[in-house]
């Protein structure tokens, strides 16, 4: 199986109906080999529905099962409100937002930071984080996850939610 060959052809249908690609993995979960695609839209003005992850889910099925010879399941996505930095090309794309970052090993600030992404370099695979005590440098190599973090409390704001009346429940 050749990820490269399947994420150029599953790229290109995507991105032929209006979605970009965030990531593709194959990954073993239990006892199932499952292939995890992330799709956005491109013009990022509304949400991935379900039966957006359906239509390109039937899109790609076939071109995916002529490369992959072995038992798998096929999982078409959202990224989800919080959205997970596999690669660089995501990592750019969040510049200017807060994320969260665990470290494979412990530095002097920890294992763990939450800042906002102000850099990056994809040229070394460093990216730079700024938050309240500290202007951080990583390269992307050591960080076992990262995540953008979404802001509730802004969109209660927003619709004039009351989040002291929430926090009752």
């Amino acid at each position: 199986m050749k990820l490269d060959n399947i994420e150029k052809i599953v790229n290109k249908k995507i991105e032929d109906q209006g979605f970009e690609l965030e990531y593709l993995e194959f990954l073993k979960e239990g006892n199932n080999n499952i292939l995890r695609i992330v799709i956005d839209k491109k013009n990022d003005v509304s949400d991935v529905s379900i039966d957006d992850c359906e239509k390109i889910s039937r899109l790609i099925e076939d071109d995916v099962d002529k490369n992959i010879n072995t038992e798998y399941v096929l999982e078409v996505s959202s990224p989800g409100l919080e959205r997970q930095l596999k690669n660089i090309k995501l990592y750019k794309k969040y510049i200017g937002n807060e994320i969260y970052v665990k470290l494979y090993k412990k530095e002097s600030f920890g294992k763990e930071i939450t800042g906002i992404l102000q850099e990056v370099n994809d040229e070394n695979n460093n990216i730079t984080i700024k938050n309240s005590d500290n202007v951080v440098n990583l390269n992307i190599k050591d960080i076992a996850t990262a995540h953008t973090i979404y802001d509730f409390e802004s969109d209660f704001k927003k619709d004039n939610v009351n989040i002291n009346e929430l926090k009752k429940f």
